[in-house]
C-alpha cells in the first residue's frame, strides 16, 4: 500500500497538478495535511510549484 508521499509524486508523473486535483487523485481527504506534505517535498527538493499557473509539478 502506498504512502501518501509516493501517491501524490504518482500523481504528479503523469502532468502538473493545482492542489485540489492532487489531492482528487491522491485520494486525500484533508487539504491542510496534503498542502504541508507538498511543502515539506519542495524543501526537499522533490517537488516544485509553479507560481504563475498554480501548479505543482516534479522536482
Amino acid at each position: 500500500m502506498l504512502n501518501d508521499r509516493e501517491k501524490i509524486l504518482t500523481a504528479l508523473r503523469e502532468k502538473p497538478l493545482k492542489i485540489y486535483e492532487v489531492m482528487k487523485r491522491a485520494n486525500l481527504p484533508n487539504e491542510e495535511a496534503c498542502q504541508s506534505l507538498l511543502m515539506k517535498m519542495r524543501s526537499e527538493g522533490a517537488v516544485k510549484f509553479d507560481i504563475h499557473k498554480g501548479r505543482w509539478l516534479i522536482g
